[in-house]
């Protein structure tokens, strides 16, 4: 029996020491994998965030993108509204230097200064309507410009028709054709929407 018992003790040790022999390798291996699994998952959230940055670039890029063509189609929008604005101001200082001169043409004299001054104001609508044309993009114009674009074109022809006829009228002493270009131009609608 103790011969059993010494074999049964020499076998664990043996065994214990065989054991922690091979234990050894599998505990190095096992930090290393521990380890390389460690770096794989910092590995991993890194490229999370990475991937989360570039997605946040790309929105910022949409975004800019998009306020760029917002930015683009704004310069267009305030491009028309200025030279809209220009043109009614143009109008609008044509049509005082008329009211200045009003009275003498009703007194139709045929006065050389009046008839210079009544050419000087029909120059000025077709000049007002000419840098209008220059200055406003016409391409790819909202419904707004296009309609706004319509209304001067007939503001600026009723316009130049009612001063064509006070002019030639005051011109050829015709006091029915200057109270003709008179009434047409007091009918005339100078709004613009």
């Amino acid at each position: 029996m103790k011969k059993k018992i010494v074999a049964i003790i020499s076998a664990s040790c043996l065994l214990v020491g065989c054991g922690s022999q091979n234990l050894g390798p599998l505990e190095e291996k096992t930090t290393k994998l521990r380890d390389d699994n460690h770096k794989l998952k910092s590995n991993i959230q890194d490229l999370k965030q990475n991937i989360s940055k570039e997605k946040t670039n790309l929105n910022s890029l949409q975004k800019d993108k998009d306020n760029l063509s917002k930015a683009k189609s704004n310069k267009k929008k305030v491009t028309n509204l200025k030279a809209a604005s220009t043109y009614y101001q143009n109008i609008a200082k044509a049509l005082d230097q008329y009211n200045q001169i009003e009275s003498d043409v009703t007194q139709n004299k045929g006065n050389k200064e009046i008839q210079n001054k009544l050419t000087d104001i029909t120059n000025k609508i077709d000049t007002a309507k000419t840098t209008y044309s220059n200055d406003i993009d016409k391409e790819k114009m909202s419904a707004d410009d296009k309609a706004k674009n319509k209304n001067i074109s007939k503001l600026n022809k009723e316009l130049n028709s009612a001063m064509t006829d006070i002019r030639d009228g005051y011109n050829a002493k015709d006091q029915k054709k200057i109270e003709k270009g008179q009434k047409s131009l007091s009918s005339i609608s100078m709004t613009n929407g």
